[in-house]
């Protein structure tokens, strides 16, 4: 059953621009109390300034275990407590295979998509199930399709949902909620950045129907605004994931096929 979002305190990383900007956004139209968390201090503050008095930013890396229990703490002292955190902070990475990827680039993705979902989660975990509240961590389709070129985005993603999943098992008996959000390609910096190289471009372009078509940045914020509505297990946009996510059985399948398509051999070919 669906609640207000009214009063509700929610702590959100990534927050300075993208997705997580626009939730808040919308949260504090709402009527939320939102708590903004970036590596970006300047711009998440100016962020939350532009969002008025409902709104906070702070400066804290996902990365760093210290930065974010300091940014939950100076929450909790503002807000009196955190009901819904929202764990969004995210890179792409860099665009090459395996073989010739930069190792430590590599890795950042895994320590900022992955391990900074389980810290930002970990932090304000208390402070949720006291008010037995609700976790969202943001996944992607990238967890259930190949990611090839961009294997850690994949990789990173698909370990996101399995955290969750396994969390919302752990806290369900307490009576606090969590969610997993699958978004498409959304209008985003990131995914600007990503489509404007050739060869990924082209990829996506020839993907069936309308799946590389990026979605509206407001139908994300509206999604997740949605889901913590609801306490919803499963948040996504556009409208065609929950097939996705229907079909995934079929992954092996889905393998060969897109293995066969042109634009995927031009994509290898130019990324080896």
């Amino acid at each position: 059953m669906a609640t207000s979002v009214r009063d509700k305190v929610v702590l959100i990383t990534g927050g300075a621009r993208g997705i997580g900007a626009e939730t808040a956004r919308q949260l504090v139209e709402g009527g939320a109390r939102v708590a903004l968390l970036d590596r970006d201090g300047p711009g998440v503050k100016a962020t939350a300034t532009a969002l008025g008095e409902r709104a906070v930013g702070f400066e804290a890396d996902v990365t760093d275990t210290a930065s974010l229990a300091d940014a939950v703490a100076a929450t909790v002292q503002r807000f009196g407590g955190i009901d819904v955190v929202v764990a969004n902070a995210g890179i792409a990475g860099p665009t090459a295979s395996v073989a010739s990827v930069d190792p430590a680039a590599f890795e950042q993705v895994l320590e900022i998509n992955l391990l900074g979902v389980w810290k930002t989660v970990r932090a304000a975990l208390p402070q949720v199930v006291a008010r037995r509240g609700y976790v969202l961590v943001i996944a992607s389709v990238a967890a259930m399709i190949p990611t090839p070129t961009v294997a850690a985005y994949g990789m990173s993603k698909a370990g996101v949902e399995a955290f969750g999943r396994a969390l919302r098992l752990e806290l369900a008996p307490g009576g606090t909620a969590v969610g997993v959000a699958y978004f498409g390609v959304i209008d985003t910096d990131m995914a600007r950045d990503l489509l404007a190289i050739p060869a990924l471009d082209q990829f996506v372009a020839a993907l069936p129907g309308k799946l590389g078509d990026p979605t509206p940045l407001p139908a994300a914020g509206a999604a997740i605004v949605r889901g913590i509505s609801r306490r919803a297990g499963t948040v996504y946009a556009p409208r065609w994931v929950p097939a996705l996510i229907a079909l995934r059985g079929l992954a092996p399948l889905m393998d060969r096929l897109l293995g066969r398509m042109k634009t995927m051999s031009r994509l290898l070919a130019e990324h080896r």
